[in-house]
């Protein structure tokens, strides 16, 4: 089967593409699969083109966050809606009701610091654009002393588990509250970098001719802003 091996080459001309994401639905994707009956590789092509046509071929490089495609693949994909990448959150201890905050998450098995996860607030592929560990973490932080109270004697655990998972249905003054904890401390997350989302896509635009893991390592740190950004506007 030696001979597959001249198929990598073909295929590493390929730009990366989703095709059910909106921005590359008119791109054609090249899908590969084995066949078992003929005892071998065929790509087959989503969408019918001439044998004259100028069209690009794309091929799907996986469902994989910008780290992973920076990593394994050697490119950082614009706008990924399967990204995700982990920040440290903490409940600040010289916050009002720190006590009975982290009593909260205590019962909820969630802790009050670590490396939590998040992807695109908007436009995001993931199952979930927040992991429960942070959406939970800000939704404890947002709470009023009697929200406080009421999801601690809860004699129902499941009931208080709802506080994880994002998709719950909780009052609405909970979630606005929960939104703008997250749009602040994203903006704060945001301030920490030494550039701004203009310098760097300045810097990409200027410089066409920067050594290309520099280009990468830039076009990495944006998406990352623009990730952080993104649920600066979720806040009302």
């Amino acid at each position: 089967m030696d001979f597959t091996l001249a198929l990598i080459p073909f295929w590493d001309m390929a730009n990366h593409a989703y095709p059910d994401v909106k921005e590359h639905e008119d791109r054609c994707v090249a899908e590969t699969c084995y066949n078992a009956a003929s005892e071998q590789l065929e790509c087959n092509l989503t969408r019918e083109i001439g044998d004259s046509s100028n069209v690009p071929i794309f091929i799907v490089y996986g469902k994989r966050t910008d780290a992973e495609f920076l990593v394994h693949n050697g490119f950082v994909c614009p706008r990924n809606p399967y990204t995700s990448v982990q920040k440290r959150f903490t409940l600040i201890p010289a916050i009002p009701l720190y006590k009975e905050r982290s009593h909260l998450l205590e019962l909820l098995g969630i802790p009050t610091s670590g490396m939590f996860a998040f992807g695109l607030a908007t436009d995001s592929r993931l199952a979930d654009p927040i992991s429960p560990e942070l959406i939970t973490l800000a939704r404890v932080s947002a709470m009023n002393d009697k929200e406080l109270e009421h999801y601690t004697s809860l004699d129902d655990a499941t009931e208080r588990q709802k506080l994880c998972s994002y998709h719950s249905l909780l009052p609405v003054e909970l979630c606005d509250r929960t939104d703008r904890w997250l749009a602040t401390v994203m903006k704060i997350m945001l301030l920490r970098y030494p550039t701004t989302i203009e310098q760097d896509e300045a810097l990409l635009k200027a410089n066409r001719q920067m050594h290309h893991i520099r280009r990468l390592l830039i076009e990495y740190r944006l998406e990352e802003k623009q990730m952080l950004r993104s649920w600066l506007t979720t806040s009302k």
